[in-house]
């Protein structure tokens, strides 16, 4: 099993065309729905869509809050060129595209009232050094809102596997790891800075009409089942379909992790109690 390099431009339009087009606006919405009170500000605000992909989230704000200036950065050359195409066709003046890594943050100090960051937590390479970085971007009382998946994730999928591989499960390790960003999250958040974290579990209905609906989403989408042999695929969809006749579905579980840095200024770390989280 592998993931695939969503950096390439092949990787990219894969992105665009799979969890671009089937998980990531979902996703959204669950931070767009957190968006709506910035709407009434009498100031024009400015946000950070951060490792924004093809601008699943950034373009939705932009198009939906004319009155918020959105920053969309990722490391990707071909993720940004998506963006900017979609922005150009949608004739969007509020939403500016930059190549730029989580790893440094080349923005405004303190220029931010919101950044967020929709799935991409999971792949940054310095997850605590990255947190920093943000926290040097927003301003003092500003929020950030963080998506990652929890471990429930597929976990009906993952059942099936198990039951039907054994073993042979542990291909899926180097995907399931992902999930395990839903803790490191709020410790990196905790670590640069920030407080008042507060924490929202979804979970988003996936909808199959047959097993081999279910295998076609997974291979397209990260090559999950690739080395499995076709006998073993074969009894995989087998085991779907009779168990659930009806269709199967499964279920993406999503964590919203929000935080905000202190209007208060900040003290000398010498002089910082320490604070148990």
């Amino acid at each position: 099993m592998r993931i695939p390099n969503f950096k390439s431009e092949e990787g990219s339009i894969l992105y665009k065309n799979t969890v671009g087009r089937l998980i990531s606006p979902r996703v959204a919405q669950v931070i767009l729905s957190r968006i709506a009170p910035y709407e009434t500000s009498p100031t024009r605000r400015n946000v950070l869509d951060l490792g924004c992909g093809p601008g699943v989230l950034s373009l939705s704000i932009a198009a939906q809050y004319p009155q918020l200036m959105v920053t969309a950065v990722d490391s990707s050359n071909s993720m940004i060129a998506l963006g900017q195409e979609e922005a150009a066709k949608q004739n969007l003046s509020n939403i500016d595209f930059r190549t730029m890594g989580a790893e440094k943050i080349d923005l405004e100090p303190e220029g931010y009232d919101l950044v967020l960051c929709n799935l991409a937590f999971p792949f940054f390479s310095h997850p605590f050094d990255s947190m920093r970085e943000v926290h040097e971007v927003v301003r003092p009382g500003g929020t950030v809102f963080f998506t990652v998946p929890g471990r429930r994730t597929w976990e009906e999928f993952f059942d099936v596997t198990t039951l039907v591989l054994g073993d042979m499960a542990m291909m899926a390790k180097p995907f399931q790891s992902k999930f395990t960003q839903a803790e490191v999250l709020p410790n990196a958040m905790a670590a640069a800075g920030f407080g008042k974290l507060e924490e929202v579990r979804t979970r988003l209905p996936f909808h199959f009409e047959s097993g081999q609906a279910v295998l076609d989403f997974f291979s397209e989408l990260f090559h999950l089942l690739d080395y499995a042999p076709e006998d073993t695929k074969a009894e995989m969809i087998s085991a779907i379909d009779q168990g659930h006749p009806n269709g199967f579905t499964m279920h993406y579980e999503v964590v919203l992790l929000s935080a905000q840095r202190s209007q208060m200024p900040e003290t000398s770390p010498e002089l910082t109690p320490s604070l148990v989280w």
